[in-house]
């Protein structure tokens, strides 16, 4: 369950895809308005996005294209599909261009199939209107099908999930507490340039300033209920609960000081092995739960993966992980770091008696690695695999799970990962959102490595 925390920059609906419908007054309107009724039934019946805004104006001029575009309020919108119900001339788009201004949301055009007899010569239209957004400069997805067929609609799910996605990594802000972990130089980020390349600001955040946030009760009893079945090795449980409750309320206190859409946060060695601050990386995973993601280490490419993640799927539990090992017999790789308690705890946890560290297996199931990464010139990429979790647990401390990647191949998909100089992090996602994610990183114009 995702815990709405303050600040709630986040929390704000998404904007949705608008559709809009065009045809021509040189083929039948009766086809277009049939076109219309079937996406419509598709919304309501689940098989199309439910977050689509639908104009209720068919376009077929100037004026009715007004009409629709009104209806749709752009400006308000994450993204615009445009569906060729019959074909339609370019004479249009200027108008549709123009009611976006200077807003680059992704487009996409979708063209209905035929097989025999043509009707509405939909598949034309589209290619008309795609090479003519090229020459404008404008890039566009395509979709060729009709409601009802499976690949179609998840094409457009992905498209519209993609888009979500895309709206709140542009112009996100991240929170940068007290800089990346000691000497892990390689997380380092030009602001700069990712400003300029996605939009992302990242505001500095003393170390010191962040602490003086937490300045939450010391009693902690709400919170020390959370590890009210958590086996506590060679130390009083109570008392450990009760001293893990005290730093999750006073990080949480902390967190809610701060105005981002996603926090990278150094929280070690000053947090970490701080008295006032034990078990850390236990209250740290729980505080993942919160509508503002959090990344460990002071890994801004890792908040902004997450805030990422948290567009694609926006009540998932996204948790940075390090790939830590690797079974060549059995073709997977172990990620090992701090994952979000209880939620994806399959089975017991335990905290060791210093109080560092909450080992627990991860929940088996089907999942996606994702990496935003930043490269010495400042371009941005993303780093994408599907795979899953295994049930098989690995028996390492701290969260841990075998991953099986899809390709099976654990050695190469490595060496891959680490011959393209991806950072020691990814950001995991239960579900599979390759398609979303590779949508994603064309509507935010960046390259793409996918395994």
């Amino acid at each position: 369950m995702l815990v709405r925390g303050s600040p709630a920059r986040s929390d704000a609906v998404s904007g949705g895809a608008g559709v809009l419908f065009m045809a021509s007054g040189l083929f039948p309107r009766a086809a277009a308005e049939e076109a219309m009724t079937r996406t419509r039934e598709g919304v309501a019946q689940g098989r199309l996005p439910a977050e689509w805004h639908l104009a209720e104006t068919l376009a077929v001029d100037r004026e009715s294209c007004a009409a629709a575009l009104a209806e749709l309020r752009p400006d308000e919108r994450d993204a615009l599909v445009i569906q060729m119900s019959t074909f339609c001339t370019a004479e249009l788009l200027e108008t549709v261009l123009d009611s976006l201004g200077d807003r680059s949301i992704p487009i996409a055009v979708w063209a209905l199939e035929e097989s025999g007899k043509i009707v509405t010569n939909s598949l034309c239209g589209a290619q008309l209107w795609m090479s003519t957004l090229d020459r404008l400069g404008r890039d566009a997805a395509f979709f060729l099908g009709n409601v009802g067929d499976g690949g179609l609609a998840d094409e457009l799910t992905a498209f519209a999930a993609a888009a979500r996605a895309s709206a709140k990594v542009r112009g996100a802000r991240i929170a940068l507490v007290g800089g990346h972990a000691e000497w892990f130089t390689n997380i380092a980020v030009d602001g700069w340039a990712l400003r300029r390349r996605l939009g992302v600001i990242v505001d500095h955040v003393s170390l010191p300033a962040f602490l003086d946030k937490c300045d939450a009760a010391e009693e902690g009893d709400a919170a020390a209920s959370r590890w009210a079945d958590v086996a506590v090795d060679g130390a009083d449980p109570a008392a450990a609960r009760q001293t893990i409750g005290r730093s999750f309320a006073r990080l949480e206190a902390g967190l809610n000081g701060l105005d981002a859409d996603g926090v990278a946060l150094r929280d070690w060695p000053e947090i970490l092995y701080s008295d006032r601050f034990q078990g850390t990386w236990p209250a740290l995973g729980a505080l993942s739960e919160r509508a503002v993601p959090l990344a460990p280490e002071g890994d801004v490419m890792g908040a902004v993966t997450a805030v990422a993640a948290r567009g694609l799927a926006p009540d998932s539990l996204p948790f940075l992980t390090d790939i830590s090992g690797i079974d060549r017999a059995r073709e997977r790789l172990v990620l090992w770091h701090y994952g979000v308690s209880p939620h994806l705890a399959a089975g017991p946890r335990s905290v060791t008696a210093t109080l560092k560290e909450e080992s627990f297996s991860l929940k088996p199931g089907e999942m996606t690695l994702l990496r935003f990464s930043q490269r010495a010139d400042g371009a941005v990429r993303l780093f994408i695999s599907e795979g899953r979790i295994s049930e098989e647990p690995t028996g390492a401390n701290r969260a841990s799970g075998y991953f099986e990647p899809d390709m099976g191949d654990a050695e190469g998909w490595m060496q891959f990962f680490v011959e393209r100089r991806y950072e020691h992090h990814v950001t995991a996602l239960y579900g599979r959102w390759a398609r979303a994610a590779r949508h994603m990183a064309r509507q935010l114009g960046i390259e793409v490595d996918c395994v």
